[in-house]
């Protein structure tokens, strides 16, 4: 068990694109329905590149998601209905491991 599963009060399900298809169609996959918390926020960050963008949203999850926040995926939240809310796309993934002091892991994914 995750310490912080409490903490994540919202899902979201990360879509990847995987290329385009014969017909020029746009190819996607979804993970399926992360456990998360999701904050609306405005932040100068550095994406992967080292350029300056506005961050609109960050992500919190367990580490063991990380690999999903791709650069570019589109996250989507995932209402109490089970529609599928666009948040935005992911810019920079920061993943925090303590290793031997025991403090809560998790990765932090700033959306814009």
């Amino acid at each position: 068990m995750d310490e912080l599963d409490e903490f994540y009060v919202h899902r979201a399900v990360v879509r990847t694109s995987e290329g385009v298809n014969g017909d020029g169609e746009d190819i996607y996959t979804e993970s399926d329905a992360v456990p998360c918390f999701i904050n609306d926020q405005s932040k100068l960050i550095r994406d992967q590149q080292g350029q300056q963008v506005v961050g609109s949203t960050t992500v919190i999850c367990s580490n063991q998601y990380a690999p999903l926040f791709r650069q570019d995926s589109e996250v989507l939240q995932v209402t109490a209905d089970g529609t599928k809310v666009s948040r935005g796309r992911v810019a920079l993934v920061d993943v925090a491991d303590s290793g031997p002091l025991g403090l809560p892991d998790h990765t932090t994914v700033n959306l814009v």
